[in-house]
């Protein structure tokens, strides 16, 4: 058993991609953790004196149109941007997992109601929900992230109850229920360990898919208000600005490097489950 996970490690870190996307993502993650104690300066600190200054030592990736540190609004915005998105990917993941496995386990009228309820909300796009929650609750991220957590656990949801149900019919859950388990046992002992992995590559790429959103909808206005920095609100207030282009390079590079990094090792991922399979 050590031996075969040892070489499904050495098979997933075979290549140099996966290192160099891991260790961008932790780059990222680390910087952002400690903006307190990198940033140089205060992200909402305006200075209109200092406006548009380019590239130096005392501002390493210059300053937007009101004097601000792009370096320090990068770090802080990451926390914003991050941060949220793996509250709203945890969230959806646990409720979806959850609802998903006792779907499947349950089965009959339990399996139906909750499998027409995630066709109901799929049947809305993500868009249109958040219009709906922002115009009731206002303009905000929690108001997003709401309105995103409504449908982002359905996929966790199905894939669970569809992993659920073929290991519901495995030997060993099946003993199990004969020694008189009951189902939250069975479910908790039983089911969740053998279905993690092949949740794991799901979570890591909806972390990317999340973190794009949470960004396209602070770039529409919808999202994190100002003055407090987040990656897709920089790059909306770059957009007025297109001879400054460092107000949009730095926050559309981390957007970009954390959306490819999460994808590229959620398919390594998926790759590696199917190699153990084969």
């Amino acid at each position: 058993m050590r031996q075969r996970k040892y070489d499904s490690l050495r098979w997933f870190f075979a290549k140099r991609s996966v290192w160099f996307c891991l260790f961008l993502l932790a780059v990222l993650v680390i910087f952002c953790l400690l903006a307190p104690v990198l940033a140089p300066y205060d992200p909402n600190k305006v200075d209109i004196t200092a406006k548009f200054k380019g590239i130096s030592l005392q501002h390493l990736m210059g300053t937007d149109y009101l004097g601000r540190d792009i370096f320090s609004r990068v770090l802080w915005g990451g926390r914003n941007t991050m941060g949220y998105a793996a509250f709203v990917t945890a969230i959806s993941a646990v409720i979806g997992t959850c609802l998903g496995m006792i779907s499947g386990y349950a089965g009959g009228y339990v399996d139906g109601v909750l499998m027409k309820a995630s066709d109901v909300l799929r049947a809305f796009p993500g868009i249109v929900l958040v219009l709906i929650v922002v115009s009731i609750r206002g303009v905000g991220i929690v108001s997003v992230c709401a309105a995103m957590l409504f449908t982002r656990w359905i996929w966790y949801a199905r894939m669970a109850r569809n992993l659920t149900r073929s290991e519901t019919a495995r030997t060993f859950v099946m003993a199990s229920r004969l020694a008189g388990s009951g189902w939250l046992k069975i479910l908790r002992r039983h089911i969740l360990p053998s279905i993690l992995p092949e949740m794991l590559p799901v979570l890591v790429i909806d972390f990317g898919s999340a973190l794009l959103a949470i960004s396209g909808y602070s770039f529409l206005g919808l999202g994190i208000l100002p003055p407090e920095a987040e990656w897709g609100m920089m790059i909306n207030d770059g957009r007025n600005y297109m001879e400054h282009p460092e107000m949009m390079l730095w926050p559309g590079l981390c957007v970009v490097a954390v959306v490819i990094s999460a994808n590229y090792l959620g398919d390594r991922f998926r790759d590696l489950l199917e190699e153990k399979r084969s």
